[in-house]
């Protein structure tokens, strides 16, 4: 076993009776202590947490893991606590709903606290933590996002967060729990940053017409997609946030919202976390929160990516409010506004989410201008707020592990902290399960942890896992990850052999194949030579890591193949078709092909001079501009361009790499502050891939060890 398990003293795990299958049901969890000194919490819970001790937020978990594992926290609390009584509270928020970021399993809640090796109290014992139905935070309410949970609505009219007196108290049991493992990855700070500046105010009105979201998702929602009927939901956030007509005044802004009025403030860049807003509410109001990470039209469009960025919050007159929300989310642009009466706003802003930036090693080197600087710190915000507990795609739409992505973000955390342990918690999950039930013997899921009800995956992506793997091992020089993982990769072998044809080559692949986000992603059927490239590359790493000879024999008669039959005069041709009993060449060619070829080692610079003189001075991103090769289809950012770039510095072509970083990159750290998902910006705009441009940037000399 490659992960170290964990075990409680005393604590057992507890759920309410009868309701731990529920959807998005959130409990609050109780313990009063009286400070002794070297207090540590231990604590774990599924789905996500916070904690809380005397009204303060000091930690989010968990950090996860594979399916029946679950990682335990081991907090130290002398920091927190004063003389006399303190007050404990964790929220557990129990979403039980298949999506991307949290696996569907039934609800829990462990903990214990410890001082001088004896239990001051532990759950399990009925009269040590007591437990709450969080009633504050409406349970019937809409579906984030496709990949992730739930909004975020509360009622706080009558009582403030975390109070208990309006709380129903209720009675929990003992749940069967049987693997804890310990956390390994590193604690985060959890720093608050407060807005830059106010951009806009003006009014509010719900003039507006209601019920546009209708993303494409939205439709399955109650069939075969977990969540409520928009008929039975106690509010629908999206048919207020639809409804809402700001009309901007020309003014100077305030954090006074009048009635019916707003304001809108501006981050310092994109940033992730718990949204923090204290305020007075001098009159009863529905607070509405709306954020994003762009401004379109000088209008935060809140929707832009399927997602229902908006939090409401009922308010009661006379009252005082610190509000968090319940789950992390990404923004630049943050709007409040006042449905009803006027609201004093002391503090808004962000407690981040980030990878903890204490174990960074590295910093910008002096040699660097303006252009460099800004594209340096947009990649390191981008790998922070996608490092978090495991790699993450984006911090935003889905804060899921997809593999592919991670490949290139564990090259920054290695680079960034001189070590592999976000990557070593990432990899062992997908090892976790013996086997996924939706999915073919052999296969690994595209992302985890995660639910995949629909048997989808992506076959390219469980290749990157084991390229991700071999890495890996040579970083940290953990050979017995290898021997671990040794069945898990020959098993997906296994798949694959039952779709090669007589050459090796691959042929009528299942399910989602993905080369890049860009036409490449059309051109897979029947025969995608960009997949068999990377399938080549995949029988050549395990050959070398397991020194088996007969797979690296395969893997040279599969490169052979696809040489003679993927060249199309100069360039390498993206798929072929069954056409009257035979494969055919479609004659579609993709800029992004070529890259492949290179990446892999179908192709080198020796045997293919001509092609890497077209590539290396008539491909890139002035391609368009030039006119060159109109024909060949554009790459997109991933994974295209960043192919590009690193087969830029894997033959020492430092000029044409800096060009490229420059020309890629500058735009989205103006704008920003991160760097993002596509070239444009109609998805992510923090991606933690692309925190990868910091590994060139340390090629070319531009970052330094501190």
């Amino acid at each position: 076993m490659i992960f170290k398990k964990a075990n409680f003293k005393s604590a057992k795990p507890i759920w309410l009776c009868e309701r731990s299958n529920e959807m998005n049901l959130s409990v609050l969890f109780e313990a009063k202590v009286t400070r002794k000194s070297g207090m540590m919490l231990h604590l774990c819970a599924q789905n996500s947490y916070q904690v809380f001790v005397n009204d303060t937020l000091i930690h989010s978990g968990p950090a996860r893991a594979g399916r029946g594992y679950f990682r335990v926290d081991h907090l130290p609390l002398d920091a927190y606590l004063h003389d006399g009584e303190n007050r404990i509270c964790v929220l557990v928020f129990a979403y039980h709903c298949n999506n991307f970021y949290l696996i569907n399993q039934g609800a829990f809640f462990c903990a214990e606290i410890i001082a001088d090796g004896r239990t001051l109290c532990a759950t399990g014992d009925d009269s040590a933590w007591s437990a709450y139905i969080y009633e504050q935070k409406l349970q019937r309410v809409q579906r984030y996002a496709y990949q992730r949970t739930f909004c975020e609505v509360y009622d706080f009219s009558s009582s403030a967060p975390l109070c208990v007196d309006a709380l129903s108290l209720v009675k929990t049991k003992e749940q069967q729990i049987d693997t804890f493992i310990e956390r390994e990855v590193s604690y985060p700070e959890l720093p608050f940053e407060s807005y830059e500046r106010l951009s806009d105010h003006g009014s509010a009105s719900l003039d507006g017409e209601s019920g546009r979201f209708n993303p494409w998702w939205y439709g399955e929602v109650g069939r075969s997609y977990s969540g409520f009927l928009k008929e039975d939901l106690s509010v629908c956030s999206t048919d207020i946030a639809d409804a809402l007509i700001l009309s901007s005044k020309c003014d100077t802004p305030s954090t006074i919202l009048e009635k019916n009025t707003y304001f809108t403030a501006q981050m310092r860049c994109n940033l992730s976390g718990f949204i923090q807003i204290e305020l007075e509410c001098v009159s009863n109001t529905t607070l509405c929160v709306i954020f994003d990470e762009l401004e379109l039209d000088g209008k935060i469009k809140y929707d832009r990516s399927d997602c229902a960025n908006v939090i409401i919050y009922k308010l009661g007159a006379g009252k005082k409010y610190k509000l968090i929300s319940a789950e992390p989310y990404t923004f630049k642009h943050i709007s409040l506004i006042s449905l009803g009466g006027e609201v004093r706003v002391s503090e808004l802003g962000i407690v981040r989410t980030d990878f903890n930036r204490d174990d960074i090693i590295v910093k910008l080197s002096d040699r660097a201008d303006e252009q460099i600087a800004r594209i340096y710190y947009a990649g390191i915000e981008t790998f922070c707020q996608n490092a978090y507990d495991i790699f993450m795609d984006c911090p935003s739409r889905e804060r899921a592990g997809w593999l592919c992505d991670s490949f290139f973000t564990s090259r920054v955390e290695y680079l960034l902290s001189g070590r592999c342990v976000t990557e070593a918690s990432f990899l062992s999950n997908f090892l976790m399960e013996k086997e996924y039930a939706k999915l073919p013997k052999g296969m690994l899921p595209m992302c985890y942890p995660a639910d995949h009800m629909d048997g989808n995956f992506i076959p390219n992506w469980a290749m990157w896992y084991v390229l991700e793997l071999s890495e890996h091992i040579k970083r940290s020089g953990n050979s017995a990850f290898a021997e671990f993982a040794r069945d898990r990769v020959y098993s997906l072998l296994d798949y694959f052999r039952a779709f090669e044809d007589k050459d090796g080559v691959l042929v009528s692949l299942e399910k989602w194949i993905f080369v890049e986000w860009s036409e490449c992603n059309n051109l897979v059927r029947d025969i995608s030579y960009p997949t068999n490239m990377l399938y080549y590359k995949l029988k050549r790493v395990v050959g070398e890591l397991y020194n088996d000879s007969a797979l690296l024999d395969e893997a040279s008669a599969l490169r052979r193949a696809i040489r003679a039959r993927a060249r199309l005069g100069l360039f390498f041709g993206d798929n072929a078709l069954l056409t009257d009993g035979e494969y055919k060449m479609t004659g579609k060619i993709t800029e992004t092909c070529q890259y492949y070829a290179f990446f892999t080692g179908v192709a080198t610079p020796d045997e293919d001079a001509e092609l890497w003189h077209t590539m290396l001075c008539d491909f890139g991103p002035k391609r368009r501009e030039s006119g060159k090769w109109s024909d060949i289809y554009f790459s997109n950012a991933f994974i295209g361009n960043y192919l590009r770039c690193e087969l830029l510095m894997l033959n020492g072509e430092r000029e044409s790499l800096e060009e490229d970083i420059r020309s890629y990159f500058d735009y989205m750290a103006i704008r920003t502050g991160t760097l993002w998902e596509y070239v444009d910006d109609y998805a992510s705009c923090n991606h933690g891939f692309a925190s990868h441009v910091l590994i060139w940037l340390d090629y070319l000399g531009y970052i330094d060890k501190k």
